[in-house]
């Protein structure tokens, strides 16, 4: 029997709320040679006989008796793929009907790409939130990976013979941002990209486990400083404890305290550019755009503190020759006007 081009693999556990539809967007793609390996993770509900009840044979269930965790049952999907191509679909999402379709095409027009993302439309219910959206150049991703995630995990696309060349896989000991940890590692071999479009729909579900660890900040930064480390490892950097809480502090939501903060955050974003001037890792264009973008996120962050944060972004956008784009600045006028008090 021929070997499927594509191996999309579905992670379960307790999923059927929302299982028939995730499985359903899978199946009903316009691009048809693929195989769903879906792997039952000790689920205690009726997630079991909802794969049961389906008689398409490019499904192949794997039944774990016991909760094995999402990086050892990626590592068992990463195992079991026959195909040329393999891609992931939470159990709780939606596939619009031509994401496969177009994300091989891009692979096969692009040979040098590894992988590749696309956008995704984050909801809840039905309400929409936002389009998360994300570069589409390689080298922009791989320097951007430094702060957090270049390509919504939740769309990548591999080449499954170049990750099993590097012999890639995802580190069982990292509850959450394992994926996060994997792209990061494969960077170092491969170049990603991501389509300019949305192509898949994200749940924000509460009993997802991001939405668990949002409430635990403390064991959720214990986890991402293992990544961290291994990101700034890139530049020659060995970071200290305090040094990593300001690198978590950059790429947070949560809002700072003092602006001292805020200034502690802008230096440790200058230690990077140094340290790659140093040991020439990034170009220093690129390094410039990604540090550019994330110096702007943290200045919304320290709004609060009025016109003192504006001319700070300011005055050192243009010191570090950062680019400054005139509409982001004008909103970031507008919320240090009125000391705005939320991300």
């Amino acid at each position: 029997m021929t070997a499927p081009l594509l191996s999309v693999v579905m992670l379960v556990f307790n999923g059927e709320k929302y299982l028939n539809e995730a499985i359903e967007s899978v199946l009903t793609q316009t691009f048809k040679d693929f195989e769903l390996i879906i792997i039952n993770d000790g689920s205690t509900d009726k997630s079991i006989d909802i794969i049961s009840s389906y008689s398409d044979k490019r499904i192949r269930l794997l039944d774990n008796k016991n909760n094995s965790g999402i990086p050892y049952c990626r590592n068992i999907g990463l195992n079991l793929a026959k195909g040329e191509f393999l891609t992931w679909s939470d159990c709780d999402d939606i596939n619009l009907p031509d994401r496969f379709e177009k994300q091989i095409d891009f692979l096969r027009s692009n040979p040098s790409i590894g992988g590749c993302g696309t956008w995704l439309l984050r909801f809840k219910g039905s309400k929409s939130h936002y389009v998360q959206k994300a570069d589409k150049d390689p080298e922009f991703i791989k320097a951007c990976l430094i702060f957090k995630p270049a390509i919504p995990n939740a769309t990548v696309m591999l080449r499954l013979s170049e990750i099993r060349k590097f012999k890639l896989y995802y580190n069982t000991n990292l509850p959450i941002a394992e994926d996060y940890d994997f792209i990061l590692r494969c960077s170092k071999y491969l170049k990603f990209s991501n389509i300019q479009e949305v192509l898949y729909k994200y749940r924000d579900s509460e009993t997802s486990i991001m939405e668990q660890y949002k409430l635990k900040e403390e064991k959720s930064y214990q986890i991402h400083k293992i990544v961290y480390a291994e990101a700034l490892e890139i530049l020659g950097i060995t970071p200290s404890e305090s040094d990593l809480v300001v690198h978590r502090s950059i790429g947070s939501q949560s809002l700072f305290e003092s602006l001292l903060e805020f200034i502690s955050c802008y230096n440790w974003l200058l230690n990077i550019q140094f340290a790659n001037n140093r040991e020439r890792v990034f170009d220093q264009k690129i390094l410039n755009k990604v540090l550019a973008a994330q110096f702007y996120f943290i200045s919304k962050k320290a709004s609060k503190f009025g016109l003192a944060t504006l001319k700070y972004y300011l005055s050192k956008s243009l010191l570090n020759k950062w680019n400054i784009k005139p509409y982001e600045a004008f909103k970031l006028f507008i919320r240090c006007s009125i000391r705005y008090n939320k991300f």
